[in-house]
């Protein structure tokens, strides 16, 4: 693990122009990642299954959400529509 100098965060590896850097997140101070120490560094993106079935209820709840809302504006619409109607007879 490296930190930045100038401001002590944790910097992380990052793919720069085919090769490999270590660039800090907050400042964006960067150095070359030699072939030695790019051994200690891995890259990992992993989503747990409870997070994917959280994004998935989410996802279901907006749905009904918006199908609910759907309604409620063309309840409106038309009450709008059949008030106009009334006003201009």
């Amino acid at each position: 693990m490296r930190f930045c100098p100038k401001d002590g965060t944790l910097m992380v590896p990052v793919k720069k122009d085919g090769t490999t850097v270590l660039k800090c997140p907050k400042c964006g101070y960067e150095v070359k990642l030699t072939e030695k120490a790019k051994e200690g560094y891995r890259q990992r993106s992993e989503v747990s299954e409870e997070k994917k079935r959280g994004v998935m209820v989410a996802e279901e709840r907006r749905q009904e959400y918006d199908q609910e809302e759907m309604e409620e504006m063309r309840r409106l619409l038309l009450e709008n529509l059949q008030e106009s109607e009334r006003e201009s007879d």
